[in-house]
């Protein structure tokens, strides 16, 4: 357990700001991290939405944030997708028996990949930590996230954005303990439902 929350303080923390020094001057404040990679929401709740991702299998998918290791590079993140393309992304992992092993049963979300298919199919390289913390200091974002966290209500969400955008947007939801589903008919009608 303490490896895992030196793994978690160590990645948003101090991997994320190392990062930004080089990509820009912009500067983000603890607060910044905390609203992004909230840590009150435990990692019990978090398996809890995954392991719900997972288990729907309509045409309404679930966003799930994982962590994932690149084996070719040793680069860990998390990554936000919709559940199928996760699993999607596993099934086009090269045939290597540690790598099978290590996903069959993941500890904490956290799964591993070794081809460049399987990290295009999660979206590993879609946005960065930067591009997530600063998508994170939108007025809109955040007070849709506090309104949702108030209600005990689900709620459905016009979002208009990009591709890249939605991801972040359900990052953002899904580390603060609200699990997002994407439209079936339209992919930009998004339900967003408050796990306790």
């Amino acid at each position: 357990m303490r490896q895992l929350t030196k793994f978690i303080l160590t990645t948003l923390f101090v991997i994320p700001l190392a990062t930004f020094a080089q990509k820009s001057s912009k500067t983000f404040s603890k607060a910044d991290s905390l609203f992004v990679f909230n840590p009150n929401v435990s990692e019990a709740k978090k398996k809890r939405m995954a392991d719900s991702a997972f288990a729907n299998f309509s045409t309404a998918p679930n966003f799930v944030v994982i962590i994932a290791t690149d084996q070719a590079t040793g680069k860990t993140k998390e990554v936000c997708s919709e559940a199928p393309f996760i699993e999607g992304g596993l099934d086009r992992n090269k045939a290597d028996k540690n790598t099978s092993a290590k996903n069959k049963t993941p500890i904490n979300r956290h799964y591993y990949f070794n081809s460049k298919s399987a990290l295009e199919n999660i979206g590993f390289n879609e946005y960065n930590y930067y591009d997530l913390l600063l998508y994170g200091q939108k007025t809109i974002v955040r007070n849709l996230v506090n309104k949702i966290l108030k209600s005990n209500a689900e709620q459905s969400y016009n979002f208009q954005g990009t591709r890249k955008e939605q991801f972040m947007f359900a990052h953002i939801l899904f580390n603060n303990g609200i699990l997002t589903t994407r439209g079936c008919i339209a992919g930009n009608i998004m339900t967003l439902t408050k796990v306790r």
